[in-house]
């Protein structure tokens, strides 16, 4: 039978503050959110027991242990993560770096500063514009 629960959405960034508007943004739009300080961390997590599977992941480029191309890289190479939607958000604006995002599997690459609105309407694009998910159980 399928419930209906609040779409989770990972943010991967090592800014605290980023991931705080991201949080508040995200969570007054009826999302929920999980954020971690490098994608290390954010890996080791999805491949865990108590890990969701997200509808969504919004990541940094520029992050300690592990640049955002290489979280990338790992996530499409995961069956369950394979097509989950990635919005790359970096302080890059380089053509280079943004057609590398691209390649590596970004839906969108966006730039900071960013602005919320900016954030939630690529989301939209990617997610429909329901807060809710179908899920199996």
């Amino acid at each position: 039978m399928a419930t209906f629960s609040t779409a989770l959405i990972l943010i991967i960034d090592d800014s605290i503050c980023v991931r705080r508007i991201l949080e508040i943004a995200l969570r007054k739009a009826g999302y929920d959110t999980q954020g971690f300080a490098d994608g290390y961390t954010a890996l080791r997590w999805l491949a865990s027991e108590e890990a969701s599977l997200p509808a969504l992941i919004i990541l940094d480029l520029v992050m300690p242990k592990m640049d955002g191309y290489s979280v990338l890289r790992h996530l499409r190479k995961r069956p369950a993560t394979a097509s989950t939607p990635v919005i790359m958000l970096s302080g890059r604006t380089g053509i280079v770096d943004q057609l590398k995002g691209r390649i590596a599997g970004a839906s969108v690459y966006l730039t900071k500063p960013f602005r919320s609105q900016t954030v939630l309407a690529a989301m939209h694009d990617l997610l429909g514009d329901v807060a809710t998910t179908e899920v199996r159980s």
